[in-house]
């Protein structure tokens, strides 16, 4: 693990840079439609189900459901912006556009550029929340939702320290599948599960043991109740610890598979 950490040099931030520059060439089809889908999803399930769903109780408070929806859609912006991005942008700058390989040819090695891609990731997460983030302030000024406004600024930098478990996990599905339509598989078979089991949509409370372990080791789960804790309640409880534990570990751990699979697949 202490060799993954000493690879993270300036090697791995001009991988991030490029990959940053060819976005800000782009940014008109690259931003919009992707941090406007989570604010469409506010309207249609925060504004559109309240009246069907009503108030919702949450560690002894009363919520409206808009404002349940609020946190955990900021948690769905955070996992899913850098969770796509390794899938479907990696892997067509490592397969069609062979960008990998010409980034390969100069100084930067593998490691490197793994790292890269994942840093990568984690800022358009940062970026796409920080958009959710600022919308949800216009609603809650609006009067549809009720939040403590102060901590909105800190939830887009723990979605991008979440982020980066986040995009290593992706990097592992881009290594191995053999053509992009296979890429069905990890975002219908797990990208849309994880998505919506969060606590993101709708409060769950299993009463099987083996179930709350498992909730207990999904960061996507501790970051949407650590969003929901700091702008209801003002306090993440043990929510924070969880995430930042289960994000570090995640991270190492899927970054070591990624690079590799990764290897396998580009160096034989």
């Amino acid at each position: 693990m202490k060799y993954w950490l000493e690879v993270l040099d300036w090697r791995s931030l001009a991988v991030l840079r490029r990959n940053a520059l060819v976005y800000l060439s782009n940014w008109r089809t690259a931003f919009f439609p992707p941090a406007m889908e989570p604010v469409v999803f506010f309207l249609a399930f925060g504004l559109g189900l309240q009246g069907y769903v009503g108030e919702i109780n949450y560690r002894g408070a009363t919520l409206s459901y808009a404002t349940y929806v609020a946190p955990g859609l900021i948690a769905y912006t955070a996992f899913g912006t850098p969770f796509y991005e390794s899938l479907y942008s990696a892997y067509v700058r490592m397969f069609y556009q062979k960008t990998w390989d010409g980034i390969l040819a100069t100084q930067v090695e593998l490691p490197h550029l793994v790292w890269g891609e994942i840093l990568w990731a984690g800022v358009r997460g940062f970026m796409n929340s920080a958009i959710v983030c600022g919308v949800l302030a216009v609603f809650d000024l609006l009067g549809w939702v009720e939040l403590r406004l102060a901590w909105l600024p800190v939830l887009p930098f723990l979605g991008m320290l979440a982020g980066f478990c986040f995009s290593a996990f992706g990097l592992i599905f881009t290594a191995v599948v053999p053509s992009i339509d296979h890429m069905n598989y990890p975002v219908f078979l797990i990208g849309m599960p994880i998505s919506l089991i969060s606590n993101t949509y709708f409060p769950l409370e299993p009463k099987q043991a083996w179930l709350r372990t498992v909730m207990n080791l999904n960061p996507v789960y501790h970051l949407a109740e650590t969003s929901r804790g700091l702008l209801v309640h003002g306090d993440p409880g043990g929510h924070l610890t969880w995430l930042l534990a289960c994000a570090a570990v995640g991270l190492l751990l899927f970054f070591s598979i990624a690079h590799h699979f990764t290897r396998r697949r580009m160096l034989g």
